[in-house]
């Protein structure tokens, strides 16, 4: 395999390290030989192969090169195929403008195992299509880094376990289990017929530095991500965070019963130096965020986005954002809907229905009732519209509390009902 070989084999494990104040993922100790890939596709299978049999290794793709994969190496019936051999060992892929694409017909491009830790820098992921999860990447409680890396126009679609359009990440379980990490990357212009059109986490980490989710469609819940268990775990089974990253213009079509333009958080979220902005879930509740576990946003901006009328006529609510707690509305729901705010700007977002801003309470199977703890501290929520609640709509007797924060400017009202969040006129 000479002619074919890339041959960097690791050693030794990798750990989270800060960069410049932002998490990252270390990479392994490695050994020092080099070879490069060709610009063949076959090519490109024997060197994972070869990688997947020794260990590890890191291999050096053509660049501006695209490989173009027509059939899948790895079939699963249940899982749904994939393009490349499935990485069950150290491997690190560079390239430059490199390019790796499906066929858009019924296999996603890779796939990570357990014992598997896959690094990607300076490629293209596209052209992925699979009715299971992550119609680019699937990451099964592995490890998956992305450095300087896009996860453009993939599909996950058509099947009973259609989730992640562009990645998904963590495990089939409760979790916490499997990392996924980007540095400096794109997921966009990716699909799901289900959850989480740009990256699903369930019961996994997805840390997001200086990376950007947008223009990514969900039939369902969580247009750009969508992070949690869906009630299987709880608040800590999956954790998000977001570090000077966005999220921008994407979509949740899946009406009242889903929710979240941008993100939809059902495990533990940490927001930071970050823009959620211009997203959307017409009938559904929150245009830009949906939380339903325990989230903290700061320095960071809330913005542009909406919650219409879908077009059977549901209302949206949380314009902004939703906190909502769930209650019991499903089996072994965590008690969410916790919320803190600091040095942050929650403006210019709409709703057809309540709450512009912010929307605030407990959704349970016979009704609404008074929501979680929402505190605000040394920020601004400005410009936003809805029917009632322009600014912010608490259900009376909800915990919202405002500490040298403005409520200003919103149309129709600032807070609704009247008198209910202390410090908030009109």
């Amino acid at each position: 395999m000479k002619s074919l070989a890339i041959i960097k084999t690791t050693m030794g494990g990798g750990a989270a390290i800060m960069l410049g104040g932002l998490l990252a993922a270390a990479p392994a100790a490695q050994a020092s030989s080099w070879r490069t890939v060709p610009c063949a596709t076959q090519a490109l299978i024997a060197a994972i192969n070869a990688a997947n049999s020794s260990g590890g290794a890191t291999i050096n793709l053509a660049p501006r090169c695209a490989y173009h994969l027509t059939t899948a190496s790895s079939p699963n019936a249940q899982l749904g195929d994939t393009g490349l051999p499935v990485i069950t060992s150290q491997v690190t892929l560079n390239g430059f403008r490199t390019t790796i694409a499906g066929n858009d017909s019924s296999f996603r491009i890779l796939m990570v195992t357990a014992s598997g830790r896959l690094t990607l820098r300076g490629l293209t992921i596209t052209g992925g299509n699979t009715p299971g999860p992550g119609g680019g990447i699937f990451n099964l409680e592995g490890t998956l880094v992305l450095s300087n890396t896009q996860v453009t126009g993939n599909t996950s679609a058509g099947g009973m376990m259609s989730a992640g359009g562009g990645i998904a990440s963590g495990t089939l379980g409760t979790g916490p289990l499997g990392t996924t990490v980007l540095d400096s990357s794109r997921v966009d212009d990716n699909t799901s017929s289900g959850s989480a059109g740009g990256i699903l986490n369930h019961g996994g980490t997805l840390i997001l530095n200086a990376s950007k989710v947008d223009d990514n469609t969900a039939a369902n819940g969580g247009g750009g991500i969508a992070s949690g268990t869906g009630g299987m775990g709880g608040a800590g089974s999956s954790i998000l965070v977001l570090n000077a990253s966005k999220v921008d213009d994407n979509t949740a079509n899946g009406g009242p019963m889903a929710g979240a333009g941008g993100i939809a958080n059902g495990g533990t979220a940490t927001i930071s130096s970050s823009e959620v902005a211009g997203n959307t879930a017409p009938g559904a509740a929150g245009g830009g965020i949906l939380n339903h576990g325990v989230m903290t946003i700061s320095q960071s901006r809330v913005t542009g986005n909406t919650a219409p009328a879908d077009s059977v006529g549901d209302q949206g609510i949380g314009g902004g954002i939703a906190n909502i707690n769930l209650g019991q509305v499903a089996p072994g729901a965590v008690n969410g809907g916790i919320l803190t705010i600091t040095f942050s700007q929650v403006s210019r977002n709409t709703a057809s229905g309540q709450g512009g801003g912010i929307f605030e309470a407990t959704i349970t199977a016979t009704g609404t009732s008074a929501g979680n703890a929402l505190t605000l501290a040394f920020s601004n929520v400005t410009g936003n519209q809805a029917a009632q609640g322009g600014g912010i709509f608490a259900v009376p007797g909800s915990p919202v509390t405002l500490v040298f924060t403005g409520v200003a400017r919103n149309t129709p009202d600032n807070c609704f009902p009247p008198g209910s969040i202390l410090g908030c006129k009109g």
